[in-house]
């Protein structure tokens, strides 16, 4: 019988981006909140299954050398890219295989810490889903973490209508008047709708939602030839009778979304008891639309409490704007509105030492040192500190990591992408920054970025930027570059 994914990924390149949520510096917080003590990303055995080019498992190798990683994938031109792209790069710490997951057999010795299964899930047979599962409760160590996502209900059914209903005009008669594509249908459908009413308003943030991916990825996920979406209760009903066990969510702020009315921490209380119905029912409270979940065996060891030295160890950091006000500070959003005000001077200097680090990601009691040396007296405040973080985290006010990233923000005299992103930047793949969220980049821009090997001066690149864009702010741009760490372990 025709296997109409396979063929799909045959004929398709699946878009080569990294994915942010699948880090394991980030994921392995979230373990070890839940009571997972997981061995450190830097020296771990990590498998990413459904690897496509390797675009989000090449950054993380050419991070951690101490590490050995595996990408599987069925798309045999996706692992010779990937191959060659690692050869290139000079990472002897990374194999791709060219393996249908039912078949691939790393051996009886082999376990893994960390295993990443971005983007399966929901898109594959039954068959396929249940021997995803089966193979991570098999094959991951005693306190490994397996992520998941999945595509959930209630909130993915309106686009699953809108999909399959866009594919039915495509293959009737009057498909001819009203556009062949996808996007002609979605766009029609959001001009009919208009945004007269809350449904008509919520309608065209689906549509234009899904109209923004364009076909390059669309294909793969909502018009992918196999999307099904799943019950959280029943995705983690799945996971236990494969021996596997929820932990949480990669993205500690997704256990409970800051979209939730202020008092439905106090009116859940009662749900605590039974973790995965809360799940369920946020979902339904949230109209969730997409999990990405984290697992472990059924017999690891999980603790209930974990360790203040552990969390005074995470790395963090902050990507919002930090202002001091009249009777203590606020953290603001991009479009300067404000998302957490503070009034204790506890957490009045605690943010304030942190901003100071930004956008590095520091450890958590070097923050606290910070706020001594600036004349703050701790004694007696690491426990409201410890809490502050934790509950920060949570709100998705601050990030936490493993490991601290510290590279300077300044651009440098003579930028160097370094051997990873320049290739991606030449092959016209997104170009991943030193927190593994990538940046796609128009022709121009590729073209510029691509001769940032470091034997051009900053000086030389802005004059090669206006031949290519005379209205770039060149200047502003290497900044933003510098302030992700593109140019950091160069």
């Amino acid at each position: 019988m025709p296997d109409p994914v396979h063929a799909l990924y045959q004929a398709r390149a699946y878009p080569a981006v990294s994915h942010p949520s699948t880090d394991p510096a980030s994921t392995a917080v979230a373990a070890k909140l839940a009571g997972l003590d997981v061995t450190p990303p830097s020296r771990a055995r990590i498998l990413d299954i459904g690897c496509a080019s390797g675009q989000n498992l090449l950054p993380l190798a050419a991070r951690w050398p101490g590490s050995r990683f595996t990408g599987i994938d069925f798309s045999e031109t996706a692992i010779e890219e990937a191959r060659e792209i690692a050869g290139l790069a000079g990472l002897t710490n990374v194999e791709f295989i060219h393996a249908d997951l039912r078949d691939f057999d790393p051996g009886d010795a082999v376990s893994y810490d960390f295993i990443i299964a971005h983007g399966v899930y929901s898109w594959v047979p039954d068959e396929v889903r249940q021997a995803l599962l089966d193979f991570c409760g098999a094959k991951l160590s005693s306190n490994g973490v397996a992520l998941i996502s999945y595509n959930t209900l209630p909130g993915w059914s309106l686009r699953k209508t809108i999909a399959d209903l866009t594919e039915t005009l495509i293959r009737r008669p009057i498909a001819k008047q009203i556009g062949q594509e996808p996007e002609a249908i979605l766009g029609l459908f959001a001009t009919a709708a208009g945004n007269h009413t809350p449904y008509a308003r919520y309608l065209t943030s689906v549509l234009h939602d899904m109209f923004g991916k364009g076909d390059n990825a669309h294909v793969f996920d909502d018009f992918a030839p196999i999307n099904t979406p799943s019950n959280f209760l029943d995705f983690t009903d799945h996971a236990g009778r494969s021996g596997l066990r929820y932990l949480g969510e990669s993205r500690l702020a997704e256990d409970f979304p800051a979209s939730l009315a202020r008092e439905a921490a106090e009116i859940l209380k009662p749900m605590a008891g039974d973790p995965s119905a809360l799940q369920q029912t946020i979902d339904v409270l949230t109209n969730r639309t997409f999990r990405s979940s984290l697992l472990c065996r059924a017999d690891a060891p999980v603790q209930s409490r974990v360790a203040t030295a552990d969390i005074l160890d995470f790395s963090i950091r902050t990507p919002h704007a930090f202002e001091l006000t009249s009777d203590g500070a606020r953290l603001l959003g991009n479009a300067g509105e404000e998302l957490a005000r503070f009034v204790h001077p506890a957490e009045v200097a605690f943010f304030s030492a942190l901003s100071k680090t930004r956008p590095e990601s520091v450890p958590v009691h070097e923050v606290i040192a910070n706020m001594a040396e600036n004349s703050f007296d701790v004694s007696g405040s690491v426990p409201l500190l410890v809490r502050l973080v934790i509950d920060s985290a949570r709100r998705g006010l601050v990030l936490l990591r493993t490991e601290p990233v510290r590279f300077d923000a300044a651009p440098p005299a003579f930028p160097n992408l370094g051997p990873l992103r320049l290739l991606s930047a030449r092959r016209g793949r997104a170009v991943v920054d030193t927190y593994h969220s990538f940046s796609e980049l128009d022709d121009s821009r590729r073209k510029i970025a691509a001769a940032m090997d470091g034997s051009r001066s900053a000086d030389e690149l802005a004059a090669l930027a206006k031949t290519m864009l005379p209205d770039l702010d060149f200047l502003a741009w290497l900044r933003h570059l510098a302030a992700r760490g593109m140019f950091a372990g160069c």
